[in-house]
């Protein structure tokens, strides 16, 4: 990690790091937390454990909170405190809708990158009390450069759902010529076996619940074309 300038202007500095930088810190505290609560890793990571890694942190956690006058997009929201702990509040749909518990996983996470990676930065530059709002639109916009903290957190919520080891361990399984790939090759009845069975993996991984982590971290392109990291 190194400190360069904030062009937003919402701190001095703040911190670039390199994507395998985010990926072996997210690997190291969810599978040490998962760990330390189960005994074993456990994946997908139980949506519970996500809320027990934000109080942890420690901060308060209201996953039921009405968040409909803070803005169409805003399904988080995360608020520092000086002298307490920082407050996180998930829009209560997320939680009460069980169509959209995939959204709200991936908002703890993203959180919680705020509360791990970014929190620091406000007790330190910004002033008490400060509202953090997290809209969907600042992560990866159609027009203009991101939001360099947005897409930090949206990464890092990827990272942790969908662990760089268990899905370096998939795409060798699946590689052409393997016992896995072959097996695959062989369900569907002889078509290109590597990109079939990746596509039938994507909707499988979809129906888990962690595909919508995938946006973030398919975006290393955008990162190096922004300088986000």
């Amino acid at each position: 990690m190194k400190w360069i300038p904030d062009p937003t202007g919402r701190f001095p500095v703040r911190p670039y790091y390199e994507l395998d930088e985010l990926e072996t810190e997210c690997e190291r505290i969810i599978t040490g937390f998962l760990e330390r609560r189960y005994g074993q890793i456990i994946i997908p990571v139980p949506t519970d454990a996500l809320r027990v890694l934000i109080e942890s942190e420690p901060a308060g956690l209201d996953v039921h909170a009405d968040l409909s006058q803070e803005g169409e997009e805003i399904h988080g929201l995360t608020e520092f405190v000086p002298g307490s702990k920082p407050r996180v509040s998930i829009a209560r749909e997320l939680t009460t809708q069980s169509w959209r518990a995939h959204r709200g996983r991936t908002t703890l996470t993203h959180e919680y990158a705020h509360l791990h990676w970014h929190g620091p930065l406000f007790e330190r530059y910004r002033p008490a009390g400060e509202r953090h709002k997290c809209a969907r639109g600042k992560l990866l916009p159609g027009s203009g450069e991101a939001d360099w903290m947005e897409w930090q957190a949206g990464y890092i919520s990827g990272a942790l759902l969908m662990l760089r080891s268990r899905i370096q361990l998939l795409v060798e399984a699946l590689s052409p010529g393997t016992s896995s790939s072959n097996g695959y090759q062989h369900q569907l009845g002889g078509r290109t076996a590597a990109r079939r069975a990746g596509e039938r993996n994507l909707r499988r991984v979809t129906r888990s619940g962690l595909a919508a982590a995938v946006a973030a971290r398919s975006s290393r392109r955008l990162s190096r074309e922004f300088s986000l990291k």
